[in-house]
Formats: structure tokens, C-alpha cells, sequence
């Protein structure tokens, strides 16, 4: 039914068959008979490179336990649009990573004027 289905669409537009889909829009997809395995590693080390932190020092918890974040009004300001922009790519991350939804959500409050400890 597929190769069908495939030959129908072939005739009416313009395509070739690449086989199984391996990487699709920073996914990347295993496919074989135990099922489908969907990850970001690729993707997750080029958000590491694109923001300078490829040399940071991995841990278990995104968030480190007891850590309380506040609008820190004294605080040193970063740039709110690199902010934007880490914190957009994270939360990509969180497609395959939802692990890191809480922690994304806890920084994603702090946009509007990201202080250094955000």
C-alpha cells in the first residue's frame, strides 16, 4: 500500500524516495523493528557550541536543587535578546527533553529583563 501510495505521488509531483528518514528539523530519528527512537544530540551540541558553553561542566539536574530565582532588580543585566534566543533554542530541546520543561519554564519568566543569575 505504501510503495502504491508512493508511485501515485511520484505522478503527480515532483520527489524521489531518500528511504528512511534520519534527521528531520534537528531530529534525529532511529527507525528499526523494535520502533521508532526520536533524539536531539546533535542539535542539543550545537546550541552548546552556538552560545559558548560546549566546555561547561555537565550535571544530572538542570536546575540545582533549593535554587530560588527572583527579578534580582540590582542584579547585572545580560542581553535580553541572546537570553530570548538560549532560552528559545532550550525549549526546542524539550521536544525530545521533557525533563527540562521546568526549568525552561523557571528562566522563560525572566525575558523581559534577564539579570546574570537568570
Amino acid at each position: 500500500m505504501c510503495e502504491e501510495f508512493k508511485k501515485l505521488m511520484m505522478l503527480e509531483f515532483d520527489m524521489s524516495d531518500l528511504g528512511k528518514m534520519r534527521y528531520f528539523l534537528g531530529i534525529e530519528v532511529l527507525q528499526n523493528s523494535e520502533g521508532i527512537y526520536v533524539c536531539q544530540i546533535k542539535y542539543a551540541h550545537e546550541v552548546l557550541q552556538r552560545f559558548g558553553m560546549d566546555r561547561s561542566n555537565l550535571v544530572k539536574n538542570p536546575i540545582v536543587l533549593g535554587c530560588k530565582l527572583s527579578k534580582d532588580e540590582k542584579g547585572t543585566k545580560v542581553d535580553a535578546n541572546m537570553f530570548m534566543q538560549v532560552v528559545g533554542s532550550i525549549m526546542y530541546l524539550t521536544t525530545t527533553r521533557p525533563d527540562l520543561m521546568y526549568s525552561v519554564s523557571l528562566i522563560s519568566m525572566f525575558m523581559l529583563c534577564p539579570k546574570e543569575q537568570h
